[in-house]
């Protein structure tokens, strides 16, 4: 069997061609897919890579809203947040004051 899987949240996933799981990795970090028009034509790409694997379009269309589901499973890291109240969590340390030492 020659296949492989990928985390996103709390899910493993096993992408229907490796075209599909470039795609996924694309859309689940944001590579090209800013608009929904991207999103939408991430999420058709990935359909019709299932659909070529002799899965019906109802079939690759629920595929894709379950990868939906993992994407909205991911729970960032408090310190990769980018919002101020969560800035706090991590002190900043001065790299002038340890360049003295």
């Amino acid at each position: 069997m020659n296949s492989f899987a990928i985390i996103f949240g709390h899910c493993v996933w096993i992408p229907p061609s490796p075209k599909a799981a470039m795609v996924a990795l694309n859309l689940f970090f944001g590579i090209g897919t800013t608009t929904q028009p991207d999103i939408i034509a991430a999420e058709s790409i990935i359909a019709a890579q299932y659909v070529a694997g002799g899965k019906t379009q109802v079939e690759a269309k629920k595929e894709v809203a379950t990868l939906n589901s993992c994407f909205g499973s991911y729970e960032v890291p408090p310190e990769s947040r980018n919002h101020p109240v969560d800035a706090k969590l991590t002190p900043r340390r001065n790299a002038q004051a340890l360049i003295g030492k």
